[in-house]
C-alpha cells in the first residue's frame, strides 16, 4: 500500500544509530566519529497513486517488472501531487534550498562535488541542505560509500534506491529528492555539475526574491551555454505542474522537455542566467568517469514518441510516483567535544 507522508516524515524524524565505520588511525577515531543515521533498516514504498480506471493492460511497462506484490492488489485516487503541493505551500522552509544531486554509478564524479562542497564557508553551507539520490547503483560504486570516504563536515543526506534497478530513472529520482525535501527552493544537480560558493549565493539570492512561478536555469562557465535540466525551482510549482513523468522511465531521453512542457502549462516562467555560473565535467571526461551497464540503450525513439502523444492528449499524464523501494541516511562527520582538534 502507499506511505502516507505522515508516516514517511515520521520514519525519517526518528533516525538513530551510528554505524561502525573504519578509521584510518587510533588518534583520528579519538578526535572525531563518523555518524550515519539510518531508518533501521525500514524500506519505504512509494505511493502508488492510480486511476480508478487502471488496469493491467494499461499498466507503464516500468511498472510490470517490479516483480511480488505488481500490479498493486488496491487501487487510490492519486493524491500525492495534491499532498506534496499543499506540504510544499504551508510548511517548507523559506531561508534554505536544498542541493540535490542525482547520481548512479559516478563515484568520480561525487568525490569531486563533495571536495567542493568541503571548500564552502560554514556560514554558506549551514543555508543549503545537501542530498544524494542514488538511483539503485551497483554496491562497488555506492552513493553512501562515497559519502561515508569523503567524511563530510556538514550533513549529507543519501537516499538510496533499492533493486530491481530501473534503467534511466532520473525522473524518478528527481520526484524522490522533490517529495523528501522539506526546503521551499530546491536545486536539481547532475553528477557531473559542480556548485561554487559563489555560484551559492547566486541561488540563495534567487530563492529570497522570487516568486514561486520561477524556473531558474544557469549558465555553465567552462561550455558557454546555457544547462538544460539543473534548475532551481520551488517545490509547489514542482508538484502543481505534476512532478516528473515516470511513464518515461526505462528509456532515454525527453525527460526535461517534457518536465519542462508540464511547468510551462502549469503557469511556470523559465529564467535564464548569465551571471550564475555552474562548472560542468567535460563530456568526454564524464563519460570515462560513469559506468552504466552495457544494456543501458540511448536510443530516445520511444520517449520521443511518448513526449509527443502525451502533449497531443493521446496518452495520459502522471498517475503513478515512485515506483520503487527506498532507505534513507545521513551521514556527517562530528568532531568530540573535548578534542583539540
Amino acid at each position: 500500500t502507499a506511505l502516507p507522508d505522515s508516516d514517511f516524515a515520521e520514519g525519517l524524524g526518528g533516525l538513530s544509530g551510528a554505524l561502525p565505520i573504519a578509521m584510518a588511525t587510533v588518534a583520528e577515531a579519538q578526535a572525531e566519529t563518523l555518524q550515519s543515521t539510518a531508518d533501521g533498516g525500514k524500506e519505504h514504498r512509494g505511493h502508488l497513486c492510480i486511476s480508478p480506471r487502471w488496469s493491467h493492460q494499461h499498466t507503464p511497462r516500468n511498472v510490470q517488472e517490479q516483480g511480488d506484490g505488481w500490479p498493486p492488489r488496491t487501487v487510490a485516487a492519486c493524491s500525492a501531487r495534491k499532498v506534496n503541493a499543499a506540504a510544499a505551500a504551508s510548511a517548507c522552509e523559506q531561508r534554505i534550498v536544498t542541493l540535490g544531486v542525482l547520481y548512479y554509478n559516478s563515484p568520480a564524479l561525487l568525490h569531486n562535488i563533495m571536495r567542493g562542497w568541503a571548500t564552502w564557508p560554514e556560514s554558506l553551507a549551514q543555508q543549503f541542505h545537501f542530498t544524494v539520490v542514488d538511483d539503485c547503483s551497483t554496491s562497488e560504486h555506492s552513493a553512501l560509500s562515497v559519502v561515508r570516504a569523503n567524511k563530510p563536515m556538514y550533513p549529507i543526506r543519501v537516499l538510496t534506491i533499492q533493486p530491481p534497478k530501473i534503467a534511466w530513472n532520473d525522473v524518478g529520482a528527481l520526484n524522490l529528492l522533490m517529495h523528501t525535501a522539506t526546503t521551499c527552493w530546491a536545486m536539481r544537480l547532475d553528477a557531473d555539475v559542480v556548485v561554487t560558493p559563489q555560484a551559492a549565493r547566486g541561488l540563495l539570492g534567487l530563492a529570497e526574491r522570487s516568486d514561486i512561478d520561477s524556473v531558474h536555469m544557469f549558465n555553465r562557465e567552462n561550455i558557454g551555454s546555457v544547462h538544460p535540466a539543473n534548475w532551481l525551482f520551488h517545490r509547489q510549482a514542482y508538484w502543481r505542474a505534476g512532478g516528473s513523468d515516470e511513464d518515461f522511465a526505462g528509456s532515454y531521453g525527453y525527460v526535461d522537455a517534457q518536465l519542462g512542457w508540464m511547468l510551462s502549462q502549469s503557469g511556470a516562467k523559465f529564467r535564464r542566467h548569465r551571471d550564475v555560473n555552474l562548472t560542468q565535467v567535460p563530456n568526454q571526461l564524464q563519460r570515462r568517469l560513469q559506468h552504466y551497464p552495457a544494456n543501458f540503450s540511448k536510443d530516445s525513439t520511444h520517449n520521443l514518441e511518448l513526449h509527443l502523444r502525451k502533449q497531443k492528449g493521446l496518452a495520459p499524464l502522471p498517475t503513478l510516483y515512485l515506483r520503487f523501494r527506498w532507505h534513507a541516511n545521513t551521514v556527517t562527520k562530528r568532531v568530540r567535544r573535548g578534542s583539540s582538534l
